[in-house]
């Protein structure tokens, strides 16, 4: 014990040191905005008056930020609060994650020290509920060469010191939470409290832990199907509803300011804002698409065609969702602790790697998750541990300058200087290789569970979503308009609205079809004036119909020109159209267009009631 407390000193004095950096400016600044609007306005006037794009249960923790900060401050001193190097509000903010890292080394050092009693036996409820031979099986499952002897890792002392050092001196973890000002590790601890329990065969705590989780940090919705096919698995359908029950609870109790406040859509809005939040091949993650995009990928949206019609984000889901099935298939198939957490660790890796819109910091957990795996490799040879060590160095290394690279991207003067000099963008390009070499060389571990021939169900998965999302173009060689996404999209009122009308806009209850003067439409775009779509065809088609026109609802007061381009040249002009004008009809010559622009201006009278529509738009091959 006095090892670990030396562990715990020298890193938290190392992290006390660093915390005076101003770290990533712009997260810091968010935290004080967010904290002190949750303070003094309360947590559902936040979600409404500020640019809040964090799940509900995060908002606590700003609010905790906040109270911790007005001991040390006043955080309505504007010039004080709001100083870039203001030592109590970076001490307030990061201390959370800070003690996160605690907390985390802590549970690292318990779960070596009991692991023979972390890996129980299976549940008695499985007999009583499943019969005896599949109790049996399972058994038989957790006696496989995947769970480790007791005599292995319990019982060395100097390995759980090694471990606990691992994570809480890890470079990583120290620039997180300490220089940058994120909480990762705040998220993966909830993470790991569930996991824990339920190895302990306790469940449902470990689902209050789990949606807890979900409700302070987004990333770990991707977790879900997997936890609850492991708790279908690993206990039986009883435990699963239970579960759910739990978890409905959960939800309801930590969003309860929000059900009190009869305001629960605020809750559906933080989270599901962030799906299409940065629309960009990456947000800086070094992974495919940073790849694709040429090492630009904030500057590069995700909407671009890459494929047939479909757009770089649509691809890097299927790719998704191709391992994901592999992983669900794998702990349906052998659900033992160690194939938990392997699918755990490969799902955020895959979501990191191939989802367009990544951050650089979603591979953290992989430093943590691979931790826990490795006592399930004791067993093994000492060229399958340096094997599992080369992995995990490398993927440290990796996500190390990825995560540094972020921060000095934007404030190169708040990162390591040599390191900041040297990062170019070959070398991200190179780093993103890397990753992906990573994630080959972690396959093994699921391909010695299930034989080599699962790995074609991927591919069929992928290749079957990519030929069904393109089935019209293949094979009817015309396309709505509507099944792409603008790269582009502006309007002076409202959002464009996919086959509405745009007063759509205001929720359910106003949704309305496209309609010019009572001619009705079942797809098209709601839009209103002044407004301009991009949309990347790539150079696909030869021909472009579309019937435009004021939409029903708008009053006698409209008044618009419909406008088309391909590639910033004017292909069509339109008449000036009002209320009670029919849908007029267009055929445009869109070969070798690239970017095919639709617009449409207030006639030059102002954009009063200009809703307007682009009424059945259709691409032929």
């Amino acid at each position: 014990m006095p090892s670990l407390f030396l562990i715990l000193f020298i890193g938290l004095a190392t992290r006390l040191l660093l915390v005076g950096n101003p770290g990533f400016l712009a997260d810091i600044a968010f935290w004080k905005s967010w904290s002190l609007a949750a303070l003094d306005h309360g947590f559902v006037w936040t979600t409404y008056n500020s640019n809040i794009n964090y799940p509900p249960g995060f908002i606590y923790i700003l609010y905790l930020m906040g109270k911790i900060y007005s001991f040390l401050g006043n955080p309505h001193d504007y010039n004080s609060y709001w100083s870039q190097n203001n030592f109590g509000f970076l001490f307030a903010s990061k201390s959370i994650a800070i003690i996160s890292d605690v907390l985390v080394t802590l549970i690292i050092y318990w779960f070596f020290s009991h692991f023979s009693r972390v890996i129980p036996s299976p549940p008695a409820g499985g007999s009583r509920n499943l019969g005896h031979q599949a109790a049996s099986s399972r058994s038989q499952r957790l006696l496989d060469p995947s769970t480790p002897s007791q005599s292995s890792v319990a019982r060395d002392d100097k390995l759980r010191l090694f471990f606990s050092a691992i994570f809480f001196l890890n470079p990583i973890v120290i620039l997180d939470s300490a220089v940058w000002g994120q909480v990762e590790s705040f998220g993966i601890l909830w993470t790991l409290l569930a996991i824990i329990l339920i190895f302990n065969r306790r469940p449902l705590p470990a689902t209050i832990f789990f949606t807890v989780g979900i409700l302070m940090k987004l990333q770990n919705i991707i977790y879900i199907p997997l936890y609850f096919l492991f708790i279908f698995r690993y206990f039986d359908l009883r435990t699963v509803f239970k579960s759910l029950a739990v978890a409905t609870a959960t939800f309801f109790m930590v969003n309860l300011p929000f059900v009190l406040a009869n305001e629960m859509k605020q809750v559906l809005y933080l989270m599901t804002v962030n799906s299409d939040y940065f629309p960009w091949m990456s947000l800086n993650a070094h992974n495919l698409w940073w790849i694709v995009s040429g090492a630009s990928g904030m500057e590069v949206t995700d909407r671009i065609t890459v494929f047939g019609i479909s757009n770089a984000k649509t691809i890097g889901l299927l790719i998704f969702s191709g391992i994901y099935f592999l992983l669900c298939l794998l702990i349906y198939r052998k659900p033992t602790p160690r194939n938990f957490l392997l699918v755990l660790l490969m799902a955020i890796l895959a979501f990191f790697l191939f989802t367009t819109e990544s951050h650089e910091r979603y591979s953290y957990p992989v430093i943590i998750l691979l931790l826990f795996l490795y006592p399930f490799l004791e067993r093994k040879t000492n060229n399958v541990q340096k094997y599992f060590w080369f992995v995990y160095l490398l993927l440290s290394l990796a996500i190390f300058f990825n995560i540094h690279t972020g921060l000095v991207i934007n404030y190169p003067q708040n990162g390591i200087g040599i390191l900041t000099k040297i990062t170019t963008s070959q070398l991200t390009l190179l780093n993103s290789y890397v990753f992906i070499l990573g994630f080959i060389l972690l396959l093994p571990y699921i391909f010695s569970e299930m034989s080599y021939w699962f790995i074609t169900i991927p591919f069929l998965i992928i290749v079957s979503g990519i030929t069904l999302s393109n089935a019209s173009y293949f094979f009817k060689r015309k396309v709505s308009l509507t099944a792409f996404k603008p790269v582009i999209e502006k309007q002076d009122y409202g959002t464009p609205q996919i086959n509405k009308a745009v007063n759509s806009i205001q929720g359910w209850k106003s949704w309305s079809r496209l309609s010019g003067n009572y001619f009705y439409y079942n797809k098209g775009f709601g839009s209103h004036a002044n407004s301009h779509l991009v949309f990347d065809i790539n150079r696909k088609f030869n021909k472009f119909t579309t019937d435009f026109g004021v939409d029903t609802e708008s009053s006698t007061l409209a008044s618009v020109v419909f406008k088309i381009y391909g590639d910033n040249t004017e292909l069509y002009t339109s008449s000036k159209m009002g209320r009670f004008d029919f849908p007029q009809h267009a055929e445009i010559n869109v070969k070798g267009v690239k970017h095919l622009e639709l617009t449409i201006t207030d006639a030059g009278d102002g954009i009063n009631n200009d809703h307007a529509d682009w009424l059945n738009p259709v691409l032929y091959k």
